[in-house]
């Protein structure tokens, strides 16, 4: 029987969530294709990408591809991978032909002696593998590792802690009434006093020289939350490290009036870097794709904001530009002078 979540758990759930997204949201691709098949999964190929790693990009037919799980994969000395494992939503396993894979001999008496005794029996069925024009791999950083590795363990469990903190702060800096009684209160010990302060709105206090049955009482409220600010300031800056230090873009420090440009881009630059390495590992997956015709059209690829991506756009049309003008230079040019370039000095 599972165990119901606790609140601790949902919200551990509900905060990795979130931090991801963060990831996912902010990974941008566009191809000059409307219809790419590329462009269409980016979403939940980030998604796994962030939570696991790494994914695998699955072609059924032409023009039709399907994210999968990338179950196991070997680097070999050509920069590639070899004996590769996926798995789909249903459970299925495939794999690529293994690299020392041995091809079974038929003994053909040790089947017609099998057939003579169970001719009902079925052939085994033959394994059908993985082609390496099927399958494009995707790594999450040069690392291949998730986004939130052991923040669970690093820092949600203490922020989980402080957030305990604040809510007990707040539960006894509630308003309460404090009356000062003659008759003493049945079972009022130690145990019964606290539970009645922390759950109760009328908190009595008994007093044998009290003539009356309250003699006063008084209204007590908290003065001074100087204690619970200081954890929230804990809480977040204990959040604002973990978000640095895996890489998801906030601002570190209030901005103010006498910020910059290049201030602000020194805020950015802890984040940029982290993206950059992942930017790097995707381009490798988007080149593969595109070298097994996965698409004909042109990719692009950046991180931020919309306006970041459209000086994306810009920067890599600048560059297309100028690769045509060059080849359209050298076409112009004389069948001797590219011979004599061509040569070594």
């Amino acid at each position: 029987m599972n165990q119901k979540p606790t609140q601790k758990d949902l919200w551990k759930n509900q905060q990795l969530e979130y931090l991801h997204n963060c990831f996912i949201g902010i990974s941008n691709l566009t191809c000059s294709n409307s219809d790419c098949p590329l462009v269409y999964s980016w979403g939940d190929i980030e998604k796994k990408q962030s939570k696991k790693g790494k994914v695998a990009f699955y072609k059924i037919s032409q023009g039709k591809w399907v994210v999968v799980d990338l179950e196991k994969y070997e680097e070999n000395d050509l920069g590639g991978y070899d004996n590769i494992e996926i798995k789909f939503k249903s459970g299925k396993s495939q794999r690529t032909k293994p690299t020392d894979y041995v091809e079974p001999k038929k003994d053909k008496g040790l089947i017609s002696f099998i057939s003579g005794i169970l001719p009902n029996k079925p052939k085994p069925p033959k394994e059908i593998f993985l082609k390496d024009e099927e399958i494009v791999l995707f790594f999450n950083n040069s690392s291949k590792t998730s986004n939130l590795l052991d923040a669970e363990t690093i820092y949600l469990d203490d922020l989980w802690e402080t957030k305990e903190r604040i809510k007990w702060d707040q539960k006894a800096s509630k308003k309460k009434i404090i009356n000062w009684v003659e008759q003493k209160v049945d079972g009022e010990d130690k145990a019964y006093k606290i539970d009645q302060w922390e759950n109760d709105y009328i908190f009595n206090i008994h007093n044998p020289d009290i003539t009356n049955e309250i003699k006063a009482h008084e209204v007590y409220s908290t003065q001074n939350n100087k204690e619970r600010e200081q954890l929230w300031k804990d809480y977040h800056e204990e959040l604002s490290e973990l978000k640095e230090v895996y890489g998801i873009r906030h601002n570190i420090q209030q901005k103010e009036e006498r910020q910059n440009n290049p201030e602000i881009d020194m805020i950015k630059s802890p984040f940029l870097a982290l993206e950059r390495d992942k930017w790097r590992e995707r381009m490798k997956g988007i080149k593969d794709f595109e070298d097994k015709k996965g698409c004909n059209g042109i990719h692009t690829l950046s991180y931020g904001s919309y306006q970041e991506h459209q000086a994306e756009i810009m920067l890599q049309g600048q560059v297309e530009n100028l690769e045509d003008k060059e080849e359209e230079e050298n076409k112009e040019k004389p069948v001797e002078y590219l011979e004599n370039h061509a040569k070594p000095n």
